[in-house]
């Protein structure tokens, strides 16, 4: 591992990070994810291996982003959450507290899922819609408030 030079983060040599991304100090990025364009990973959050965040996307407060999964535009992980397998978090999506979204499904547009949600399957959270406390979202179910 080696120290990023823009926030002085871990970087596993088998990781991609441009220069202008951020990797705060406590911050690390491992296997072979990517951090690209002017994404954040903060506040002892995890980048683990094949994800990619990307745009200005925000990782941190200790959440995870791992597997194939992606975070994209303006989208934030935070506050212990954890985002795996295939999924997408992009747009301005917010995932926070200590939900998980995994498999395949997408956070987009304005939602904000948080607590101990969880959104799985082939699940769409999206629109200004808001997920929270303990729901699940499972199955190819499309969620989204206008």
């Amino acid at each position: 591992m080696k120290r990023h030079k823009n926030g002085g983060g871990f970087v596993a040599d088998s990781a991609k990070v441009d220069d202008t991304a951020f990797i705060d100090r406590a911050a690390q990025v491992c296997g072979s994810a990517q951090v690209k364009n002017s994404a954040k990973i903060l506040n002892a959050a995890i980048v683990d291996e094949q994800a990619i965040v990307s745009d200005s996307a925000v990782v941190s407060v200790m959440a995870r982003v791992s597997g194939k999964s992606s975070i994209s535009g303006n989208a934030v992980v935070t506050g212990g959450a954890k985002v795996f397998g295939d999924a997408k978090v992009f747009e301005n999506a917010k995932v926070s507290g200590i939900a998980q979204v995994y498999q395949q499904a997408n956070v987009s547009g304005l939602a904000n899922v948080s607590g101990s949600s969880k959104v799985f399957g082939q699940a769409q959270v999206k629109g200004n819609s808001k997920i929270n406390k303990d729901t699940k979202v499972d199955g190819d179910r499309i969620i989204n408030e206008k």
